[in-house]
């Protein structure tokens, strides 16, 4: 025998022996061979045993096609936590700590307590590794894991009582991108598994079925494996959204038991969305009062279903703000998840043009209440229907058809039904421009009918070959614009595609001052104040007095971090907001979207800028990662060299739930400090953000109207101070390097700037 007592069993109520060829665990006799290999931190390796061995990297790489993995009590690391080495991902992927092909693979742990078998790494995003760090990348047809931990532990300290000299602190504090890891194959099952990490957890996420049984989690958002079964498990949530999405057949729990571990007044299972279904489910929150929905923004086709689920044991209906995404049944299967396909969940129909065939496995169909003169429904052969639009309204409707089955089972397609489209509306009196004190205005007649004048209109300045456009229609037709004083020398021209609320649109009939603007045309005051609705979104690159640049810029300081924009498409967009971000606003579209506003020509003494702001993440980190994610807010500024001050808002390893301030000089481009940082939890939902300069003083000061969080326990606004050096700029800028793709913007609400000193030609 080649080991001691002691390191046969750390556990001596659950011996096992180790006798060259086989093992004996618990008195059952295992035999080794090139199937059945055996893992043991305390083993003493010899040539004579080729089926053991004490090193997990060793192991893995005697892996046959089929291959069981039996696990002595003790901690393996899959990758070596004290390697100085920082890894990264290969050919667009993350880095992997270990990568394993077989055909079948099983992995047992040799103790009924997951606890005492620990396989471990110990990287995350920025934190050992650029990209989103993940123990495993496996490939196979079926795995299977049975009594054992398997645990990133970057930001959660690894203790272990079995042998406390294996115990090892996280990494780091703040919460990270750390992952467990990914399967490729048909089948995962996991029994008395405990699952560790935090920020995407992804607990072998990926296989076509998994399978969780009698297992622990850990997580925060954007966790958890959508298309699993889970039974007899324990979610613990130090988040808000366990899930990215469950799209597909979805994710079913049965017997299940989830604990808020975080302050959210609000939970929700999904961030994006998707069916689930929770059976004989409890709820533990630390408050009766807290809400709990399937996903933050229900789209009205979603259908979930509950059966016995309760929120610190009452009775709870999940998702009650938008009741008809829940389906209440009292006899739910425990076998399979209750999914109903159906062949779209969203379509927009025409009347007197398109139609749209659906399929579904059962011939029963119904319509909305409410809504049944919008569609017709006609059967088709086998389980399919066609609907036929015939809204003759003048308004757009909304609404659900439903397929069902006799046992309950729901699916449902939302329809949004346009009612026939009308030629676009002709003018009664042609469009004219008209210029008095400072405004401009676009005076026009259409013949709408009474309906709902829904016309396009563009507004340029023009000069020699330049054609710049100031404002645009986002949400409703711009029909007057303030003429700010570096319009000067300029024309306008007003282009306007006419329509109504039921017409396309019509040709683009353009019209112009003809004339030039003069000073006394243009606004007298000097100050800006927009809140976006009609800002001019296409890229537009030049750098001119009176007017913004709107493009995309990567700064030097984020050479390290290999991105890069498409200067075709626009940097910015005037849209809708969710997460963090309420009502409408500007959104960033790529990374590296900039603004710069460019004042006349003169010399500016001080100046104040105020930008209120909403995030989109909701827990105060405002970008998606640190790698170089900010943005800046920049006053007193040269928009040619880059030259002047500015507050930096960055996201860092330091803390998970908030974000750093400082401010900072620019130079002809090259960003240092002018304060130290000072980390805030304030960068959250109603954000004010105020710069202001005075002589040789720049201040910063932020507030949020979110209320303070609970932790982690920092200040909820910011004030900073710094003496610079007089410029004689007037310029503002906002730099934003942040991943884009909506998760990680920042909406700008509104910008009021104002030059307190009369500035001098």
């Amino acid at each position: 025998m080649l080991l001691s007592s002691h390191a046969q069993s750390l556990d001596p109520l659950h011996p096992i022996a180790f006798e060259g060829n086989r093992i004996v665990y618990d008195g059952k006799l295992i035999r080794l061979d090139k199937h059945h290999l055996y893992l043991n931190s305390d083993l003493e390796e010899s040539p004579s045993y080729p089926y053991a061995f004490k090193n997990f990297q060793k192991a893995v790489a005697h892996l046959g096609d089929s291959c069981t993995l039996y696990i002595a009590p003790g901690v393996y690391w899959v990758d070596n936590p004290d390697s100085p080495k920082v890894v990264r991902g290969e050919n667009g992927r993350e880095p992997f700590g270990c990568v394993i092909r077989a055909k079948n693979i099983h992995f047992i742990g040799l103790n009924p307590n997951p606890t005492h078998i620990v396989m471990a790494s110990q990287r995350g995003q920025t934190q050992g590794a650029i990209g989103n760090f993940t123990m495993f990348d496996i490939w196979c047809d079926s795995l299977r894991v049975e009594n054992l931990t398997m645990g990133n532990y970057c930001n959660v300290d690894l203790d272990y009582p079995l042998k406390p000299q294996l115990s090892k602190p996280k990494r780091s504090e703040a919460i990270t991108q750390a992952h467990v890891g990914y399967v490729h194959g048909k089948t995962m099952s996991a029994k008395n598994v405990r699952f560790i990490s935090r920020l995407n957890l992804n607990p072998l996420n990926g296989a076509m079925r998994s399978y969780y049984e009698d297992c622990h989690f850990e997580c925060t958002d954007d966790a958890m494996n959508g298309t699993a079964v889970y039974r007899h498990c324990s979610i613990d949530l130090y988040g808000q959204k366990p899930f990215w999405s469950t799209f597909g057949r979805g994710a079913m729990f049965i017997d299940c038991d989830f604990y808020v571990k975080s302050d959210n007044r609000e939970m929700y299972f999904c961030k994006q969305g998707g069916p689930l279904t929770l059976i004989d489910c409890r709820y533990h929150a630390p408050s009766d009062s807290i809400y709990i929905g399937w996903t933050a923004y229900p789209q009205k086709w979603l259908r979930c279903y509950q059966q016995n689920f309760t929120l610190n044991g009452t009775p709870y209906y999940i998702g009650n703000r938008q009741p008809e995404n829940t389906v209440r049944l009292s006899h739910l299967s425990h076998d399979s998840i209750p999914f109903l396909p159906v062949s779209k969940h969203k379509a927009t129909l025409l009347t007197g043009q398109d139609t749209l065939c659906l399929y579904a496995p059962t011939p029963h169909w119904r319509i909305e209440k409410g809504y049944e003169q919008y569609i017709t429904l006609l059967p088709k052969k086998g389980d399919s229907i066609v609907v036929i639009p015939t809204n003759n309204t003048d308004e757009t409707a909304r609404f659900c058809i439903e397929t069902y089955t006799p046992e309950g089972f729901v699916a449902a397609c939302e329809l949004e039904v346009i009612s026939s489209l009308l030629p676009a509306p002709q003018f009664v009196r042609q469009p004219v421009i008209s210029v008095s004190k400072g405004i401009a205005r676009l005076d026009y007649e259409l013949d709408l009918g009474g309906r709902r004048d829904e016309s396009d209109i563009t507004w340029y300045a023009l000069k020699d070959t330049l054609r710049i456009p100031i404002a645009d229609s986002h949400d409703q037709p711009v029909r007057q614009v303030e003429l700010q004083r570096g319009l000067t020398g300029y024309s306008l021209q007003a282009d306007i595609r006419p329509k109504h609320q039921r017409s396309l649109h019509g040709n683009t009939i353009s019209v112009s001052t003809g004339t030039t603007l003069t000073a006394e045309d243009l606004s007298q005051t000097y100050a800006i104040h927009t809140d976006f609705h009609d800002f001019p979104c296409e890229w537009q690159p030049y750098i001119l007095p009176g007017f913004w640049t709107v493009d995309g810029y990567k700064p030097s300081d984020t050479a390290d971090y290999p991105w890069d924009f498409d200067s075709t498409r626009p940097m910015w967009k005037y849209d809708e907001g969710f997460n963090g971000a309420v009502g409408k606003g500007l959104l960033q579209e790529q990374r590296g979207a900039r603004l710069m506003y460019t004042p006349v020509e003169g010399t500016y003494g001080d100046m104040q800028l105020t930008l209120l702001v909403d995030p989109t993440k909701t827990a105060g980190q405002g970008f998606g990662s640190a790698t170089g994610q900010y943005m800046d807010v920049c006053l007193k500024f040269d928009t040619k060299t880059l030259t002047g001050y500015g507050l930096r808002i960055i996201r860092t390893t330091k803390y998970a739930k908030a974000v750093d301030f400082l401010l900072v000089k620019y130079e002809n481009g090259t960003i240092s400090p002018l304060t130290n940082p000072v980390s805030s939890t304030c960068y959250r939902t109603g954000c004010s953000i105020v710069l202001t300069v005075k002589g040789s003083l720049l201040t910063a000061h932020v507030e949020t109207t979110t209320p303070k969080p609970s932790e982690p326990d920092l200040p909820h606004t910011v004030d900073l101070t710094a003496t610079i050096q007089p410029n004689p700029f007037g310029g503002i800028a906002i730099q934003h390097t942040g991943s884009s793709g909506g998760e990680s913007t920042t909406m700008l609400h509104q910008l009021n700037a104002e030059w307190n000193n009369q500035y001098k030609h």
